[in-house]
């Protein structure tokens, strides 16, 4: 039960940007169709499930409390760089750019159609991946299970970026975003400390 919560609150840290950007695709009434939706979801599980494998091979190679501090220290650091004040890269740049998208996720719909295709989700999923692969890699490091990890991850991407695009859609929403990634930031801060103690 205690490997589950981590791993949820993990997950949920991993995917609050997924709460900010579908609100801002909500707000501007560009759709984000089941298909890509799962894509940005399994690019997520996926990669959360080899970089906790990872973080996993090193936790067993280290003493067990060594590998506990660096793990907790990893998802501690990613709170840090989450809630470390960034300029957003200029939208011109932002379809090259899988970070950019973030800040400008509008952009990723290249084609103009209103919805964002597979193709077009591709560097977005990457973009909106970092956060959950380096806290699925902190928490392979403690002990938990990539598996499960990777699971929370997938089903939680889905989840969040889903709502946001609810949210979006029925009430301007902009606010969300920073208060998002702030909220991501801290709940990762207190995982890692929680490990620590």
């Amino acid at each position: 039960m205690h490997a589950l919560v981590l791993a949820v609150l993990i997950g949920i840290a991993g995917n609050l940007d997924n709460l900010g950007v579908g609100v801002a695709y909500g707000v501007r009434k560009i759709g984000i169709p089941f298909r890509s939706n799962f894509f940005i979801a399994l690019v997520a599980a996926a990669g959360t499930l080899v970089v906790a494998y990872a973080g996993l091979g090193i936790g067993h190679v280290l003493r067990p409390e060594i590998a506990n501090i660096i793990g907790s220290a990893v998802i501690i650091a990613v709170g840090i760089w989450v809630l470390w004040p960034r300029r957003a890269p200029a939208p011109s740049t932002a379809t090259k750019d899988a970070i950019g998208l973030v800040y400008h996720p509008e952009q990723a719909d290249v084609d103009l159609s209103g919805d964002i295709s597979v193709m077009e989700s591709l560097a977005l999923s990457v973009g909106l991946g970092l956060n959950a692969w380096a806290g699925g890699f902190g928490g392979g490091m403690v002990g938990l299970p990539p598996w499960l990890l990777a699971l929370a991850t997938g089903l939680l991407s889905f989840a969040t970026l889903l709502a946001g695009e609810h949210v979006g859609r029925r009430a301007p929403g902009s606010w969300l975003g920073p208060k998002a990634t702030v909220a991501a930031g801290v709940l990762l801060i207190l995982i890692g400390i929680k490990d620590l103690v």
